[in-house]
């Protein structure tokens, strides 16, 4: 850390220290304590506070990683801990034991479905092959610095004091034989969990099923055709898919006060562990970092310090390959490379059933283990075989490196040198801004070294390329040891790209990033010539990309409504709640017109349906994804139906890709039979064609239902819920309710005198149904208010309602 980061953690720790005897009786455990008074027997042990603010954020102060670990763990336990607790079961590989082999494992953020017994293969395998052994055993960067065994030895210590202090009282695992102590290594395998989110995760089923032709498998699935809308589903690869999050970075020329600014906003589910949880984090001159992590992840993943704010969105980045192999003739366990035969490896595990034990044997290569890709067509013959390469497999001690590190930077330089230092992001851009009015984004993770040129010599010919072409998937010639990932120097691992091949930007106007490629994070200067394997450019882009550059374009101009020039915090707040539908925006007055023009439309089903009442509803529709938004339900409802294919009339004009396409089709019958599908929809579910927003969409909390606004019909503000129109289990949900979308969402200024920020969790800090956490953030959320986030020991002074805890670290 420079001077300039050392002096400013200094001052803090002086402010810190000064507030002990403030009204919040803050205690730092570096001097000599009120513990020392207490007890004798607890003055050689380290005394740390978490104090919670009036919104239920914990403020966790400490005086080395290992309490700072204990009390973040702790605090995080006493919100979440059932809902962390069924993960660790996950891990453990001890679902079928618990919960039994058939029902399903549900991963919301993977968009994956996979039954207890394949999760718990799976799992088993991963503690078979010690990679996460192998990752936290060796020495940095690629295994974990001391502070970060410290953390994670801390939080698994603050987890399990909360489980033994009688204090859970969340009535779905209280008593139950499935939550038991943790050990730092269930703690890494949630963090394996993390990093193979957008790669191994998506192909758990898809790797047990693989078996050698003629042996028994476990339901081995066998497709006729290519199935590249499953295929691109299954890979999260889909438009607009409101799983992946908008960020903006403001340098100086866009801000009005000449600041950097930044808005946080991930859409991510809103059930499972893939959901955030607020924080602040601080050892005085050495951590003090605040925002929001997910589940079982001890540090900050999406925040700010003093200098900086960062945020993330889900990257394009393939962060996997897959490998054909060409196999021996009458040995379909045997494969060629370079002319050579190889033996594939078993890893055999075995899984408790409740009923007994299953065994099962993965088979393995130099490349990966072997699977089968059903949507791809990909299977186990006689003369072929497939092979994961995961480029993130056991990366989870050199990311969680990374992340201490990047809550330790002062500057977007100084953060993107950390990211290419340990390219441990996983599935994610990087968007941030600094107190020096400067925006970055980059998409500088871990990526397999497969440049353009490799892709061309070395994808198959037939199938494998029709998949690439398709839906972006890139499988390599698994017989030549040519094909395999390429070396770039400077690498801590081999087989990965450098920094220097990754995207990136750095700008004193803005960057935005809406899940789409990096090719435009800022529009007047595309990044182009890159790898496929990260993005595409001259491609369709998505309606939240289109609106988020038109936004700020309007605001930058002061064209918006919303009076004068550039950004204030205040100004970005509610640029993003305006809850504007890009495609309403589009395409609302054609439909109606089309609407108009022949109300009498033949549902799917065959049923007759008379459209009148819905024209006439569209048409009052103000087209955003407000509480108030009369008609908007209908429309949203409408989009889910919809067609894919046909829907635009005009094409994609890579010169123009902010505005193109933007004409619906009307000539296409499936639009209005799409609208008579919808009308029946909200018919049979009591609902007004009329029915605005708040009137449907909602989030259950306790016996409350909270309406909820924004939608995922090209809203910045990206809301999923319930439709009843669910293809895929991960997307099922009660009509209206919400499952997915914007979660943590934050506005930062980096101002010379420090960080002035505000957030919002829009499903609240807690799980457990009775903590007073529970659901006042997601009221707040409904109102569209922001709460402060007290970064300062003044500003956490001033917060009256705030209430302070000691703990003892054994």
């Amino acid at each position: 850390m420079g001077g300039r980061g050392r002096g400013a953690y200094a001052v803090l720790g002086v402010r810190v220290l000064l507030s002990i005897a403030g009204a919040l009786a803050l205690m730092v455990c570096a001097s000599a304590s009120a513990a020392v008074r207490r007890s004798h027997a607890a003055s050689a042990r380290e005394v740390v506070t978490v104090t919670r603010d009036s919104a239920g954020i914990p403020h966790v102060l400490a005086r080395d990683f290992r309490g700072l670990g204990y009390g973040d763990g702790y605090a995080f336990a006493r919100d979440n801990l059932c809902t962390l607790a069924d993960q660790f079961v996950t891990v453990e590989g001890q679902r079928s034991r618990y919960f039994g082999p058939d029902a399903m494992n549900l991963n919301f953020s993977a968009g994956a479905a996979d039954s207890n017994l394949n999760s718990d293969l799976f799992w088993k395998y991963i503690q078979a092959s010690h990679i996460v052994d192998r990752s936290v055993s060796q020495g940095p960067p690629v295994g974990p610095f001391p502070q970060v065994r410290q953390m994670y030895e801390g939080w698994t210590a603050g987890y399990n004091a909360f489980l033994r202090s009688g204090k859970l009282h969340d009535p779905r695992c209280k008593g139950k034989s499935w939550v038991h102590p943790i050990t730092t290594m269930d703690l890494y395998l949630r963090g394996e969990q993390i990093v193979i989110e957008g790669s191994a995760a998506q192909f758990i089923t898809d790797l047990v099923d693989a078996a050698p032709p003629g042996a028994a498998s476990a339901s081995v699935a066998s497709a006729r055709e290519l199935n590249i809308p499953a295929l691109k589903a299954q890979l999260g690869d889909t438009q607009d898919a409101s799983a992946g999050s908008n960020g903006i970075g403001l340098g100086t020329q866009d801000t009005r006060g000449g600041d950097g600014m930044l808005l946080a906003n991930p859409h991510f589910p809103w059930r499972g562990t893939e959901r955030f949880w607020m924080a602040q984090l601080t050892i005085p001159g050495q951590y003090n970092v605040m925002g929001g992590t997910l589940e079982g992840f001890p540090f900050i993943g999406i925040g700010f310090n003093q200098h900086l704010a960062w945020t993330h969105t889900v990257s394009t980045t393939r962060r996997f390959t897959i490998f054909q192999l060409s196999l021996v003739p009458g040995d379909p366990t045997s494969y060629y490379v370079d002319g050579k035969p190889e033996k594939m490896g078993r890893v055999t595990v075995q899984v408790q059933t409740g009923h007994g034990t299953q065994a099962h044997t993965f088979f393995t290569t130099r490349w990966g283990p072997v699977l089968t890709v059903p949507a791809a067509q990909y299977a186990w013959t006689t003369s072929n075989a497939y092979a994961l390469g995961d480029s993130v497999a056991g990366d989870l001690a050199r990311a969680a490196n990374q992340y201490l590190r990047m809550g330790q930077a002062t500057s977007v330089r100084s953060l993107l040198s950390v990211e290419e230092h340990f390219l441990a992001i996983p599935t994610f851009n990087t968007i941030a801004a600094d107190d020096r009015g400067q925006a970055l984004y980059g998409d500088v993770g871990n990526t397999p070294n497969v440049t353009t040129s490799k892709i061309s010599a070395c994808t198959p010919a037939g199938l494998p390329q029709l998949v690439f072409a398709q839906a972006r998937v890139i499988t390599l010639d698994g017989s030549r040891s040519a094909c395999g990932w390429a070396n770039d120097p400077g690498t801590p691992v081999p087989g990965i790209f450098n920094g220097s091949h990754m995207p990136h930007i750095i700008r004193r106007d803005y960057v935005e990033n809406s899940n789409d490629s990096y090719w435009l994070a800022n529009p007047s200067a595309p990044l182009t010539g890159f790898s496929p394997i990260i993005g595409l450019t001259d491609t369709v882009q998505g309606l939240r990309t289109q609106l988020g550059n038109q936004m700020i374009a309007e605001r930058v101009a002061g064209t918006d409504g919303l009076g004068g020039r550039k950004f204030t915090v205040s100004l970005l707040q509610r640029m993003w709640e305006n809850d504007r539908s890009r495609l309403a925006e589009l395409v609302l007055s054609s439909l109606v017109s089309a609407c108009r023009a022949d109300p009498h439309e033949i549902a799917s089903n065959g049923t007759a349906v008379d459209l009148t009442t819905a024209c006439n509803a569209l048409a009052a529709y103000n087209k955003t994804g407000n509480l108030d938004a009369h008609g908007g339900w209908l429309f949203y409802v409408w989009d889910r139906l919809a067609p894919s294919s046909g829907f635009w009339a005009d094409a994609f004009d890579p010169n123009h890709p902010l505005s193109t396409p933007s004409q619906l089709n009307t000539a296409n019958p499936a639009i209005l039979r799409a609208l008579a599908d919808a009308v029946l929809n909200l018919q049979s579910h009591g609902v007004a064609l009329t029915a605005s927003y708040g009137q449907v969409q909602h989030a259950t909390r306790n016996a409350a239902t909270i309406p909820i606004h924004g939608c995922n019909t090209g809203c910045f503000n990206a809301i999923q819920s319930g439709t009843a129109t669910a293809t895929n289990p991960t997307n099922d949900a009660p009509y209206g309710e919400v499952f997915t979308g914007s979660s943590l969402v934050m506005t930062t200024e980096l101002t010379k005198q420090g960080p002035r920020a505000q957030g919002i969790l829009t499903y609240s800090q807690a799980t457990d149904p009775t903590s007073p956490w529970f659901a006042n953030l997601t009221r707040l959320y409904s109102q569209k208010r922001w709460v402060t986030m007290r970064y300062t020991p003044a500003q956490l002074r001033a917060d009256r309602k705030a209430r302070t805890l000691s703990l003892v670290v054994p």
